[in-house]
């Protein structure tokens, strides 16, 4: 077994070894007493959290629909939500979630888009992610909370930094037409040097070069040419992310605690970025001890393992059943 084909299973390993280090931490008993004290109303706040990612999914096909139509193409809801979920089995997978934009680049395409303004669309969802974070941040900020304390003020600021560098890199990549313009016949040269019959690599610059100019005013349509669009994408994307990040709140209401709802939301939005660096598929082992570290305040009286391993199996053993069951149909399909 190869690394790609047994990634998923490293993943959900990981993910569940070190649940289960914590359960044997925080003792097989506690965790039992725990899931059997639950309130009996428990399962209508679990239903409600599932159907709250289940929504994140809605408005993610809703953006792409957007995205799609600003330039002109006209993809129904029904694709554009196959091309979320088809996604979230390579998304789980991989580190930094970077599996996740190769499926939908490639399910745009067989929709009719062109791989320019697939790929604008793909970077376009990660430059509207970053849009609705540094929102985030800037609202902590100038609203005077003090969430932002000790490490997590470092973490912050980071994050705040590369979000706005990235945001800047969509913007420069606009005018990279004019940049392939000018290393053009130095990139022709240099593949003849390397390609003697002219038939392989030469050939095929006038597509690559098509492409990039394809991105390029794909993007340009997204972000400069059509405000509604770019208001729509906002809003959906902000309602995207809320969704997700009422998960955590439901399921802690549902074991009797009171969330502070701006704190669950800014912790997820660096655990977030966090998850993004791509160490371990799925950031498996990761993001549960960051959950447990950052979230026991709000279990005073325990209960915090049996909260991380079902938030963990809604946001991530969920998206694996999904995004394997929607792969298998589109490759029947």
């Amino acid at each position: 077994m190869n690394l790609k084909a047994g990634s998923k299973y490293i993943g959900i390993a990981i993910s569940a070894i070190t649940i289960l280090i914590f359960a044997l931490i925080y003792g097989p008993r506690n965790l039992i007493h725990a899931i059997y004290s639950l309130p009996s109303t428990f399962y209508l706040f679990f239903l409600a959290a599932i159907s709250l990612h289940v929504a994140s999914f809605v408005f993610w096909a809703l953006r792409i629909k957007i995205l799609s139509r600003s330039n002109g193409y006209r993809i129904s809801f029904l694709k554009s939500f196959i091309t979320v979920i088809s996604s979230l089995f390579a998304a789980s997978i991989t580190p930094g979630y970077v599996g996740g934009e190769p499926v939908r680049i490639k399910k745009l395409t067989d929709y009719g888009e062109p791989v320019g303004t697939a790929t604008a669309i793909a970077l376009g969802e990660r430059g509207f992610d970053s849009i609705f974070f540094v929102g985030v941040f800037a609202f902590v900020v100038l609203s005077g909370l003090e969430i932002l304390t000790g490490d997590l003020k470092i973490i912050a600021v980071i994050g705040f930094i590369l979000l706005v560098l990235f945001l800047l890199f969509i913007l420069a990549s606009m005018g990279v037409v004019s940049f392939m313009n000018r290393i053009r016949g130095w990139l022709e040269r240099t593949v003849k040097r390397f390609d003697k019959t002219g038939t392989k690599y030469v050939n095929r610059l006038p597509r690559f070069f098509e492409h990039v100019e394809t991105y390029a005013s794909s993007t340009k349509e997204i972000f400069l040419k059509h405000p509604g669009a770019l208001v729509l994408g906002v809003l959906t994307t902000s309602l995207l992310w809320l969704s997700d990040f009422m998960v955590p709140a439901v399921l802690i209401l549902g074991f009797g605690y009171t969330p502070v709802l701006i704190d669950v939301i800014f912790i997820q939005v660096l655990l977030v970025l966090i998850s993004l660096i791509p160490v371990t598929p799925g950031s498996a082992g990761i993001m549960e001890v960051l959950m447990i570290a950052t979230f026991s305040p709000f279990f005073p009286n325990g209960g915090i393992v049996a909260f991380v391993l079902i938030w963990r199996f809604i946001t991530f053993y969920l998206n694996l059943i999904i995004g394997s069951l929607s792969l298998h149909y589109v490759v029947v399909k």
